[in-house]
């Protein structure tokens, strides 16, 4: 096959030629058409549907009158009353800091919490499912509110310092863990080696 084709002055390569008969614009040559993924659509479906299953138990739960931060009042359409049911009026919610959202996994690893303690512990910690930001054909990711685990941790452990102390407890046991499994390695080296000199 012919690397140019001829066309006078300007040589068009044979590969460039056959990409512009087949592909309209560089926007789509990544490899993936917008269309590609023909599931999106089912998958937010369910994602929804899920959704609304696991909001059903606190529709019936009533907006208090006052706002958790600020004293003030507390509308029904609140942002963070509607979502987790945390009496925090849109003026003083805080995305940023004190009512951040926690991916499940940070919140499992930063509070020492398990899936039980996030999923079945009364009452139910209510979190909000998003598309996975590294790649949209994961899994949802399930965001929590911060002061909702904050309280959950402190529920379990009795205070910050005790969830401290347990941090600083598991990241003994694990390094001697690796110690130990290190060491077993070496002792299987050495028997390997002295097996070896014997023959």
């Amino acid at each position: 096959m012919k690397r140019f084709f001829d066309g006078g002055d300007d040589r068009i390569p044979a590969v460039e030629k056959l990409y512009k008969q087949n592909q309209g614009t560089y926007a789509t040559a990544g490899g993936f058409d917008d269309d590609d993924d023909w599931c999106e659509e089912r998958r937010e479906q369910i994602s929804e549907a899920v959704q609304k299953k696991r909001d059903l138990p606190f529709e019936h739960l009533v907006a208090p009158e006052e706002c958790k931060d600020c004293g003030g009042s507390l509308f029904s359409d609140a942002i963070l009353w509607n979502r987790f049911n945390y009496p925090v009026c849109d003026l003083c919610r805080d995305e940023t800091e004190r009512h951040k959202l926690i991916a499940r996994t940070e919140a499992k690893e930063r509070f020492l919490l398990k899936d039980c303690d996030l999923d079945l512990r009364k009452p139910p910690l209510r979190f909000v499912s998003r598309k996975n930001p590294h790649n949209a054909r994961y899994g949802d990711m399930k965001l929590y509110l911060k002061p909702q685990l904050e309280a959950r941790a402190l529920e379990l452990y009795g205070s910050f310092a005790k969830l401290e102390e347990e941090r600083e407890k598991r990241e003994r046991q694990r390094k001697a863990t690796a110690e130990k499994r290190f060491e077993q390695k070496i002792q299987k080296i050495r028997k390997e080696v002295g097996n070896w000199q014997k023959d």
